[in-house]
């Protein structure tokens, strides 16, 4: 099963609605991370063998973060940051996604939906 490691600008409730799925989630601010620099951050999520959960949009950037080096990376951008459409939206991802396909991918979660990038 697929495990989480959810940034520090991830709301709670988003954290919690993972765990009531079933998912292993770590959160940086749990860890004592708050305020870590992006490269812990992602390393540590490599490390652990997590999917990154995150509305940082600069994690979308292939070149620094080549998405083939992380068991995945999900970057939120949904504006406004309404919790409820974050919810519907991560709802569909998490039904219409085989989640075994996320190592090694950037998704772009959405309002409208969701989009998945590989790097060569």
């Amino acid at each position: 099963m697929v495990k989480f490691l959810t940034d520090e600008n991830i709301f709670p409730a988003i954290v919690n609605f993972l765990r009531q799925r079933g998912f292993d989630v770590a959160d940086v601010r749990e860890k004592g991370l708050s305020g870590a620099d992006d490269d812990t951050v992602i390393a540590i999520a490599r490390k652990e063998g997590r999917a990154l959960v995150t509305f940082d949009r600069h994690f979308a950037d292939i070149l620094r973060y080549p998405p083939t080096k992380y068991y995945g990376i999900l970057v939120i951008r949904i504006h406004p940051p309404l919790l409820t459409k974050i919810l519907a939206a991560f709802e569909h991802f998490l039904q219409k996604f085989d989640l075994a396909k996320l190592k090694g991918a950037l998704v772009i979660l959405q309002e409208s939906g969701f989009r998945v990038r590989r790097t060569p």
